[in-house]
């Protein structure tokens, strides 16, 4: 087994397992604990686990600006746009959070879809406009460049006062104990309000941000009503969420 084929291994193992250690991984693959810990030192340092004392624990992968992210896992993030957007019915209201995840589920709709959808994501307001039986709400307040969305009090407003039937939300890290966090914290309140203000709360993660926990609690695990992945939903991974009453597409 080469040190590519270990790296592999090692963040597949992250996917299902809180932390991993020195010497269980030094005895799976028949290679001494110097190997394993030069192993886990190059993938900490590449920014794609965080290593613990002993071993290492699941580090969320994804970048944070829209311009990486939107570079990012385009294959995956399209598999959980088409599931995603065949949840979404006429005569709904939908609350859709920022991020390219979302953006690609709303490019998703039907053309003649009828709905009425609240946004503060700019790419996401400007593509429905064009949609003719979309009734769109924008959410302004103080503009990210780098995220293209809106954040702050004005926004937080606006959602206080509306009820939506299904909230879109786009995420960083998701964990079957520690629910969904995030790394931005000008961001949180408002995913966190999107969370609150919806009757499903439908989160959109490719299969990297599983198991992974960043610094700030968006929401807990039994605020999440279904759970799109760009897995099957019997993958073995998909257990503990599936046990949580989660509904995996």
């Amino acid at each position: 087994m080469n040190k590519e084929e270990r790296h592999q291994l090692i963040i597949n193992k992250l996917r299902l397992l809180d932390k991993v250690d020195y010497e269980s991984l030094s005895n799976e693959f028949s290679v001494s604990s110097d190997t394993i810990r030069r192993d886990i030192n190059e993938l900490a340092e590449a920014g794609m686990i965080r290593k613990i004392k002993g071993g290492a624990q699941p580090q969320a992968l994804i970048p944070v600006s829209y311009e990486e992210r939107e570079r990012y896992g385009n294959a995956g993030k399209r598999i959980v746009a088409q599931k995603a957007a065949a949840l979404i019915k006429d005569g709904q209201v939908v609350v859709f959070d920022g991020g390219t995840t979302p953006f690609l589920i709303a490019g998703n709709l039907p053309r003649n879809i009828q709905l009425t959808v609240i946004t503060h994501s700019f790419p996401i307001a400007s593509l429905l406009l064009e949609y003719p039986n979309v009734e769109l709400i924008f959410a302004g307040g103080r503009a990210s460049r780098k995220s293209k969305i809106t954040t702050g009090f004005e926004v937080l407003h606006k959602y206080n006062h509306i009820h939506a039937d299904i909230g879109i939300l786009g995420i960083h890290s998701l964990h079957h104990e520690a629910g969904v966090t995030d790394p931005v914290y000008e961001e949180v309140e408002v995913k966190a309000r999107i969370a609150a203000m919806s009757d499903q709360l439908i989160v959109v993660p490719t299969a990297e941000k599983l198991y992974a926990v960043s610094n700030y609690t968006i929401c807990r695990p039994d605020a999440i009503h279904t759970l799109v992945t760009d897995l099957q939903p019997d993958d073995p991974v998909l257990q503990p969420y599936q046990q949580l009453g989660i509904q995996l597409r």
